[in-house]
């Protein structure tokens, strides 16, 4: 016999479109506390990921952090982001494991970051909040799991899964570059780097490998130069000279 469906398993028909309950449930808890976070800085301001205050005891701010999108296009984005591939990972996972991985990046980026906080003094003193950490992270897990599916960005650029990694790696790199403080993207490459370690898979390892085949070609290549084709008909008392 079956198991009975879970809340976790319903699915909420939206404007068209079909949600898995996490993926709802983090979609709207973000929105919420968001808008809350906006009109009550108090509310905001104890949700945030602060290195100093974690260390002093506030360790809910391991999670909280995540549900706070100030950014009214990051949030709109976001809440997209979590639809379009969520719903693959809930299929893939499971409602439970989708929840407890979202969660847990969370708190591990959170932690990873702490950790730097106490080698780098300057990310000691700041203030983190935003859910595009732990998004980007689910899209590099996305790639992972289907590397073969084509999508299109904005709706026009398509794009293989696989190359999708790079894209989000080179593109949280390039804001960091551009932004006033490298430092405030920490929790960011610490969540997307945790996401590849999960995935257990390198995406650099398909490019060292194409890149040591043609290291070993050109090797190959300039050997075979002095190589000739050796005649049929060849003296006996002379040694060969070449290969056949």
């Amino acid at each position: 016999m079956p198991p009975r469906p879970t809340f976790l398993d319903r699915r909420i028909h939206v404007l068209g479109g079909s949600l898995s309950m996490p993926v709802a449930l983090l979609i709207g808890a973000t929105l919420v506390t968001s808008i809350l976070g906006a009109q009550l800085p108090d509310l905001l301001n104890a949700g945030r990921l602060s290195p100093a205050l974690i260390k002093s005891g506030e360790v809910w701010r391991l999670v909280t952090w995540t549900f706070f999108e100030m950014d009214p296009v990051g949030l709109i984005f976001g809440a997209l982001a979590l639809f379009w591939f969520g719903n693959d990972l809930v299929r893939l996972w499971g409602p439970g494991r989708f929840l407890a991985t979202y969660l847990g990046l969370a708190a591990a980026a959170a932690g990873v970051t702490c950790l730097v906080a106490l080698a780098w003094r300057p990310l000691m003193g700041l203030e983190f909040a935003g859910a595009w950490p732990v998004i980007s992270a689910l899209i590099i897990a996305w790639a992972i799991a289907f590397p073969t599916r084509d999508i299109f960005v904005y709706f026009v650029l398509p794009m293989r899964g696989r190359n999708l990694i790079y894209i989000t790696l080179g593109g949280t790199l390039l804001f960091a570059l551009l932004s006033r403080s490298f430092a405030i993207y920490t929790p960011h490459f610490a969540a997307e780097l945790l996401a590849l370690v999960s995935m257990r898979r390198n995406p650099l390892s398909g490019l060292w490998a194409k890149v040591k085949f043609e290291l070993a070609y050109r090797r190959w290549r300039h050997r075979s130069r002095n190589l000739r084709e050796v005649p049929r008909q060849q003296p006996r008392d002379e040694d060969p000279r070449w290969y056949h």
